[in-house]
């Protein structure tokens, strides 16, 4: 069967995010106000580097943002997202879109491929040998000649589709070659590639206000090309490392942390800092790819745990009351917690939360303190590191109190970065094998 040059399925993998601010206000003193250049960032890892390649060939430097494809669509016909990458024209051929687009160039050539079971790999000589088979495919993906699929076993995403295939629910899948090599060498699923089911012409997609950018485009994507540095890109068996977005850990006691393991990964990230409840609502929605630092059993929203995959633990911390000094309170048993206002962090879920008196919300772990000190709670939680860390240059102003519960730090990845878990786990081990993460999260006074 000849490969088609036609539509396949959009490879959503990752990077989908809530509502980001689409606009800044850079203008020369006595100029109008203009919109800055808005660019969309690729659904694939892969292609991300190539879009960042050719933005940066091409001079420009527009705001980048992650949106989910269809609102991307919607803001690109907006006129509020100026570029878009990397697609075939065929998949943005409804009428609204084909009135405001100009595409460039090729980029690259895009085969999507069936997946099979190692040993059970099925040619497909025609579309007639498709009706004898059990597709997996991922919801919210097109699929060109799904209704000549035997049967369709809808999954949540790639590695689900992956996994389906491999224990046998599904005979085979379509998946992109490189989103395939990564996501093997997380997971070394028994798979094989078999026959291509599709060939794509992926280009760069410019709204017509901007119709100028399209041949400093095309003289970029010449030029990459001929070098041999998108094929070099999306041919690199180390293609995670890009810029990935982040949350930044509200607790001085683990950035240092946080930052050792992303550089011992070898990931370049871009800091997210937001509220605590922010946070944990970007990484539902996609908008934050990794965050550190928590314990599963702190994160068991629903929406969450049908989205979070987590490292493997780097530090066992011990939760504990803190009192003002002075002011030391019982809170031995459930009458005695009902009667107390505590100190907590906003966006933090904490054990047996229901039996507090009262909940008295501050921004981080510091404001715990602060609420605490100011008298407008009885007693907070925190734990050894973060207490050690914050009070070591004032240790008379508060006292630790019993320890609640043991809680294992983790990475959280967010299921479209789940090609990243091996080496966050491998940094992990590397740093605590060579003493690094006690030292950052202990310092010199020790967690006791």
């Amino acid at each position: 069967m000849r490969p088609n040059r036609t539509r396949f399925p959009h490879l959503i993998l990752g990077l989908l995010a809530s509502w980001f601010c689409l606009f800044t206000l850079p203008a020369d003193a006595g100029a109008a106000e203009q919109p800055a250049l808005v660019a969309a960032q690729s659904d694939s890892l892969e292609y991300t580097r190539v879009w960042e390649a050719i933005l940066a060939e091409a001079g420009l430097t527009p705001e980048m943002v992650a949106l989910p494809t269809m609102e991307k669509r919607r803001l690109f016909v907006a006129g509020k997202i100026h570029l878009d990458c990397c697609a075939a024209p065929i998949w943005r051929d409804v009428p609204e879109e084909r009135s405001v687009q100009l595409f460039t160039d090729i980029i690259a050539d895009s085969p999507e491929y069936y997946v099979f079971r190692a040993g059970q790999a099925v040619r497909i000589t025609d579309a007639g040998v498709l009706g004898t088979l059990r597709f997996a495919v991922v919801r919210g993906f097109t699929y060109d000649g799904i209704d000549r699929f035997g049967s369709v076993l809808a999954v949540r995403d790639m590695d689900e589709m992956l996994e389906a295939v491999a224990t046998g629910q599904a005979d085979t899948g379509i998946i992109n070659i490189n989103d395939f090599n990564r996501r093997m060498r997380a997971h070394a699923w028994p798979l094989e590639l078999g026959d291509i089911h599709y060939i794509a012409d992926l280009r760069a997609r410019v709204h017509r206000d901007h119709a100028a950018l399209v041949p400093r485009l095309n003289a970029a994507i010449a030029r990459l090309k001929s070098s041999g540095r998108i094929r070099s890109i999306l041919s690199d068996r180390s293609a995670d490392n890009i810029r990935v977005r982040v949350g930044q850990s509200d607790s001085v006691g683990f950035q240092a942390a946080w930052r050792a393991i992303l550089q011992e990964a070898g990931i370049d990230p871009e800091y997210v800092v937001a509220p605590h409840e922010r946070k944990r609502r970007l990484f539902v929605d996609g908008a934050l790819l990794m965050d550190c630092c928590a314990a599963p059993i702190w994160r068991t929203r629903p929406d969450e745990v049908a989205i979070q995959i987590w490292s493997d633990t780097f530090y066992v911390t011990r939760e504990q009351f803190v009192f003002a000094r002075g002011r030391v309170v019982d809170v031995s048993t459930p009458e005695a917690l009902a009667r107390l206002r505590v100190a907590v962090v906003r966006g933090f879920d904490y054990l047996d939360q229901d039996k507090f008196g009262a909940r008295i919300p501050g921004r981080d772990v510091a404001d715990v303190l602060k609420l605490i000190e100011a008298g407008r709670a009885d007693t907070g939680i925190i734990s050894n590191v973060d207490f050690h860390m914050l009070v070591k240059d004032q240790p008379d102003r508060f006292v630790l109190g019993p320890v609640r519960v043991a809680a294992e730090q983790k990475v959280r990845l967010h299921v479209n970065a789940g090609g990243l878990v091996a080496r966050i786990n491998d940094a992990i081990a590397r740093l605590k094998a060579d003493g690094t993460l006690v030292r950052l999260l202990e310092g010199e006074a020790g967690a006791n």
